[in-house]
């Protein structure tokens, strides 16, 4: 969970505000490092104007509220930002001759960690941009001052007709080092925010899958241990209804009741009858746990899960439907999809029993993809909210609606399959979707 939260948006955008103010006071301290030493700087109102713009940027940071619905825009406004008033810092204090022109490769870095590759890439190009342009402006202080640079020097003496290696015989050789040398610092400069640009982004997105599987990873975790103390419960629970229903049922047969309520008494004994063969069933399949699970054909295992269903549930009437078009394929774990298909279904039943609409429509797809399962009921229908939570956690509720979803949902997961449901007219749509294996 700690990877997990690191990448969420107000974590990074917090992370991002603690490097910029690093960056303002570097630049700050910098500032008055040149200002003791009598650095060239052609204004000074004007660059404390841009650390100023930059500070309250900064300060923005912390009053942005929901960042995680824009935070890509946000972090690519910032790195742009921090492009153009580093650039404008720079060509007011030397231009690309500043030491410091080492510092339009950070918004590069940020970029590449926060933003997808193509927008860290574009913010690389526009970094390089503004040092091209750095470099072609040269120092616009040394125009006003006093012309210790050679090249303003050189130009001068072209104006008035005159060679530079005339006049200065050793300003053109140095001339021409320095071009060469300004000509590297930019090739050095475009071959670094390159290589940043493409390791620093191939590494977060890394970091981002990686942090992804993992939060599937501990979803899964926490769902199976959900599901084993829920196994566990419903273990100790059939264990000890057994002996309380068995005798029940042997005091039924014993009741001597009068013929008018004879119905009542037959009715009673159904449904005990019921409960002893679902905990029945439950000691078959828990005791077909212990042994290895074959695979079986999903079309069998579907058709063989709905009849036994519809054999417990004669109060329902089931409409079926299939349509077979590709060839059939195994499950491993048939009893899972078994499990999960008489939870869904009981469900459904019961849904639809609840407004007086005793039957469903099932329909069953074999295709290339795999098999799709739709289970129709005619109930009330659910809430939004209540369609987006159902099946995710266990929710316990009178109408049955929560632990048995839940279970489902889990056991459909675990097959590869997923479990989708909507509202329709009247009622609601479950749809399990199951793929393919590798082939």
């Amino acid at each position: 969970m700690i990877a997990l939260s690191a990448l969420q948006p107000e974590h990074q955008v917090r992370q991002l505000a603690r490097f910029r103010w690093g960056l303002i006071a570097f630049i700050a301290l910098a500032m008055l490092t040149a200002w003791l030493l009598d650095y060239a700087i052609s204004s000074w109102p004007l660059l404390l104007l841009l650390l100023g713009l930059q500070a309250a940027s900064n300060l923005l940071l912390h009053l942005l509220p929901k960042v995680g619905q824009y935070s890509i825009r946000l972090y690519a406004l910032y790195a742009l930002g921090d492009i153009l008033l580093l650039s404008c810092m720079l060509l007011l204090s030397g231009g690309v001759g500043n030491g410091l022109v080492a510092l339009l490769l950070l918004p590069v870095a940020v970029a590449a960690v926060l933003l997808p590759g193509r927008l860290c890439y574009l913010v690389a190009l526009i970094a390089l941009l503004a040092y091209s342009l750095l470099l072609a402006l040269g120092d616009p202080g040394s125009l006003h001052g006093s012309g210790h640079s050679a090249l303003w020097l050189e130009l001068q003496q072209e104006q008035a007709g005159q060679s530079a290696f005339e006049q200065h015989p050793h300003v053109s050789p140095s001339h021409g080092s320095f071009d060469q040398h300004l000509l590297q610092m930019w090739w050095a400069f475009a071959l670094s925010a390159g290589l940043i640009s493409w390791f620093i982004s191939a590494q977060a997105g890394l970091i981002r899958q990686q942090a992804r599987v993992l939060s599937q990873l501990q979803q899964q975790q926490l769902q199976q241990e959900q599901m084993l103390a829920l196994a566990t419960f419903a273990a100790n629970t059939a264990h000890d209804l057994a002996t309380p229903i068995q005798t029940m049922a042997l005091i039924v047969e014993e009741l001597q009741v009068p013929a008018d309520q004879q119905p009542q008494l037959t009715d009673l004994q159904s449904q005990l009858l019921r409960c002893q063969q679902l905990v029945q069933q439950l000691r078959q399949d828990a005791s077909s746990l212990r042994q290895p699970q074959l695979a079986e054909p999903v079309q069998a295992a579907t058709e063989q899960a709905v009849q036994r269903w519809l054999a417990s549930r004669p109060d329902i009437e089931a409409h079926c439907s299939k349509a077979l078009a590709a060839t059939d394929f195994s499950v491993p774990e048939p009893q899972i999809l078994t499990a999960a298909l008489l939870n869904i279904l009981d469900n459904a039943a019961d849904a639809s029993l609840a407004n007086q609409q005793p039957h469903l429509d099932i329909d069953w797809q074999l295709s290339h993809e795999g098999c799709t399962i739709q289970i129709r009921d005619y109930g009330e229908g659910l809430s939004e909210q209540r369609l987006q939570e159902l099946g995710k956690l266990p929710q316990l509720s009178e109408q049955g609606l929560g632990i048995g979803q839940f279970l489902a949902n889990a056991s459909i997961e675990r097959l590869g399959g997923q479990v989708e449901r909507s509202n329709q007219q009247q009622g609601t749509l479950t749809r399990i979707f199951i793929p393919r294996g590798p082939r």
